[in-house]
């Protein structure tokens, strides 16, 4: 299954999802409408309950160069002179962040590849994904400084819970960009590989392993890890409890035990699909 989007195409092969921003040419930066597309594209793969895992990727030697600048040059948000369009302005903040949350909403773990230069937005999408892969080419920068602004969608909230906090302190405030190496050493980087290519073929063989895995469990391990993050660790063990009495499966396991005695791969049944939304 194949659909193609203005900013970016999706594909769907054997429970794996792929999201490919297709916009080189413009250093696939983000339109107005990506923010419409995405949330609804992510939560139509999630509610379906097929999708083990999805990886975010992009056409090119560039990830993502952030916001398209026409979107600076004709949006209102960006010129607002008064109240009633500064409240209009929170309205449209508000729904660019929510379309990054949509990542974190998934039923699936989202993995980003990235090949290039990520900024501005791009870092933002990257910071709402669950794994974070690149290639030596890879760079990251918080934009929006170097630009008069403050960066808005989630990656001054998200980066400090993913490297040390001091560090990404001083990539706000500066603008200063962060190399494939430092960001690996740091922690923001799970894996990081010689090519592009390569890259995507470990991302890939990550999310088939994923896929291998009872997606139930998955499901849980993703809420559980979220939740933890933004609660503190009593809060968050009390929810453990609550996930793991609703969603152990013990048939499950023996499957897992039982493929890894015969060296077969396991069968486990996808998630439930979700009706749509109200």
């Amino acid at each position: 299954m194949a659909s193609l989007y203005e900013c970016f195409q999706v594909v769907v092969d054997d429970g794996l999802a792929h999201l490919q921003l297709c916009r080189p040419e413009k250093a696939n930066s983000l339109t107005r409408s990506f923010w419409n597309e995405l949330p609804q594209a992510v939560d139509q793969l999630s509610r379906s309950g097929k999708v083990r895992a999805m990886v975010v990727s992009a056409q090119g030697s560039v990830f993502c160069g952030g916001l398209d600048l026409q979107m600076f040059a004709t949006s209102r948000e960006f010129h607002a002179t008064n109240a009633v369009e500064r409240e209009a302005m929170q309205g449209e903040l508000e729904k660019m962040q929510d379309a990054l949350n949509a990542l974190e909403r998934a039923r699936f773990p989202v993995i980003a590849a990235v090949q290039g230069t990520c900024v501005g937005a791009g870092f933002d999408l990257v910071a709402a994904c669950d794994l974070c892969l690149a290639s030596e080419a890879a760079k990251f920068r918080i934009e929006e400084t170097n630009i008069g602004m403050m960066a808005d969608l989630g990656v001054l909230q998200r980066l400090p819970r993913l490297i040390p906090s001091g560090v990404a302190r001083y990539l706000a405030l500066t603008g200063d960009t962060l190399g494939a190496a430092e960001a690996m050493r740091l922690g923001l980087l799970a894996k990081l590989y010689p090519t592009s290519e390569t890259l995507l073929e470990g991302a890939f063989s990550i999310a088939r392993r994923i896929a291998e895995r009872p997606p139930v469990a998955i499901a849980g391990i993703k809420r559980a890890m979220l939740y933890s993050r933004d609660h503190g660790v009593y809060e968050s063990l009390q929810q453990t409890v609550l996930l793991q009495s609703s969603l152990l499966s013990g048939e499950d396991i023996l499957q897992c035990l039982q493929a890894r005695t015969s060296g077969a791969p396991a069968r486990f049944t996808n998630l439930h699909e979700l009706g749509p939304t109200q």
